[in-house]
């Protein structure tokens, strides 16, 4: 076993911004998750890249957070683990922590760049406008078709970290609901443009993010081709089309909702959305198609994209590799003195 282990989000089907921390942080600190300890568990485990603040432990006493976000699960679920927050996502999670604007920097996806293997290679610069739904968007009918008639290239958030981030890289302009869909395209300087399509978008975690890099960020809403996933996940209040401005305070507040709710759907209405779901012809009489979904995605494609400065994303990489370096020369030197 290793010295640290790595804990993160498993999917019941992969989604590559989860399935990155198993590459990105072993290649970047092998010593922290090798460590020379000869089978022995420290009873450490570090919390990475993820909405994962307040993930089971699965056993662990201390937990080293690195760049993680809150904002699905309750914070106090670590009450019986040390934690040390060594740095976190942003703003709005050092909030819900209640820690220090010195432990903001943002996401670890930040450092994938850095990674030889995950560079775009000639081959892969499309130039193209491609399209990220979420990976649970994706569950539902009629995407990939959408994207089709767009005229854009869909990139399923479900295939390897490595296909997907070299077909991010390699992109003109990124539209994505899943937020390492942004990420990773501004950590590679990759101009994008963020939509929603249900309630199981966060304005959360994307402000969350958007604010450690300094970006005022609107967010579109787009109709899904099919409204069963606006059953499963509940439609938002404002009217598709319309453009959701990214706030602190706004998201705090649906933090704290997030993570107290009841979501229990009452019996009958969750009842009559099932009647409705099994009838194709019922679905498609409430006016959603692909091509009033491709039509949203174009209009999306044609509003100004957003990208960080260079000058912040080296910064906020120097700062975290040097982080990184302090937490795996601490971890070594508590790992050489166990008995």
């Amino acid at each position: 076993m290793g010295a640290v282990k790595l804990l993160r989000y498993r999917t019941a089907a992969p989604n590559f911004g989860d399935d990155l921390n198993d590459e990105l942080w072993p290649a970047l600190a092998p010593a922290l998750f090798e460590g020379g300890t000869r089978g022995r568990d420290s009873g450490a485990a570090f919390v990475g890249i993820g909405t994962i603040v307040g993930i089971d432990p699965q056993g662990s006493r201390t937990l080293h957070v690195f760049s993680s976000g809150a904002g699905y699960t309750r914070v106090d679920r670590w009450q019986a683990c040390k934690v040390e927050y060594h740095c976190v996502r942003g703003p709005v999670t050092a909030r819900a922590l209640g820690l220090g604007a010195d432990k903001v920097l943002t996401d670890g996806a930040i450092l994938v760049p850095l990674l030889e293997r995950y560079r775009p290679q000639v081959s892969d610069r499309s130039g193209r406008v491609v399209v990220v739904p979420h990976y649970e968007t994706l569950d539902f009918p009629g995407w990939h078709e959408a994207v089709q008639l767009a005229g854009f290239d869909l990139v399923d958030p479900r295939d390897t970290p490595e296909t997907v981030i070299r077909s991010l890289a390699g992109a003109r302009l990124v539209l994505t609901e899943s937020l390492h869909g942004a990420i990773i395209a501004d950590a590679f300087g990759v101009p994008w443009r963020g939509f929603a399509v249900s309630r199981n978008f966060s304005t959360a975690k994307w402000a969350d993010w958007t604010f450690s890099l300094d970006l005022q960020v609107d967010i579109s809403l787009v109709p899904p081709p099919d409204p069963v996933q606006l059953f499963r996940f509940g439609k938002r209040s404002e009217p598709f089309g319309a453009l959701l401005s990214l706030d602190q305070e706004a998201a705090f507040r649906e933090f704290n909702e997030r993570t107290s709710r009841d979501a229990r759907a009452p019996f009958l209405k969750a009842q009559a959305k099932r009647m409705i779901e099994a009838i194709p012809a019922a679905r498609r009489a409430m006016g959603y198609e692909g091509e009033r979904t491709a039509r949203a995605l174009d209009e999306l494609a044609r509003l100004e994209p957003y990208c960080s400065r260079a000058g912040k994303r080296d910064d906020l990489r120097d700062a975290m590799l040097a982080r990184l370096d302090r937490l795996v020369a601490t971890c070594t030197v508590s790992l050489i003195a166990m008995p």
